[in-house]
């Protein structure tokens, strides 16, 4: 096999992959979002000074972070509706990849305290979602 037909192999090869992996990357996006909102949003457990990249889903009762990168369709983390406690948004100086002008908020989930860095509008997005009544909760409040 000549040096030429090698290189080809190699070339076909690779963008084969990255063809899969857009693919893959924009399939996984669909079924995430799933017909639910779905914000781009950096996730800062207590205690660390760097934050990680994901996306956050309102599904129902519950606000879900999912992992940016990596195959699992589960998030990694969730939080009920009505134990999610938000403190006031804090605009930063500090850059965020993928969030510009982003707003942290620190947040209390039972014990566990975490900061999420989000776009303004989608905090908004957020805090409207929390403080409206749960799908089904006080139907028959006038």
């Amino acid at each position: 096999m000549t040096l030429v037909i090698s290189a080809e192999i190699v070339a076909g090869a690779l963008i084969l992959c990255a063809l899969f992996a857009l693919t893959f990357i924009f399939v996984r996006r669909r079924l995430l979002a799933s017909g639910a909102p779905l914000m781009l949003c950096a996730l800062q457990p207590h205690g660390r000074s760097q934050y990680r990249m994901g996306l956050l889903r309102f599904a129902g009762s519950s606000l879900e972070w999912f992992s940016l990168v990596g195959p699992s369709l589960r998030p990694s983390r969730t939080w009920e509706r009505a134990r999610l406690d938000l403190a006031a948004p804090v605009a930063t100086d500090e850059q965020i990849a993928g969030v510009p002008d982003a707003v942290t908020v620190d947040c209390r989930y039972g014990a566990d305290a975490f900061a999420l860095a989000l776009a303004p509008s989608a905090y908004t997005a957020m805090r409207s979602w929390l403080e409206s009544s749960p799908p089904g909760f006080n139907v028959n409040v006038a």
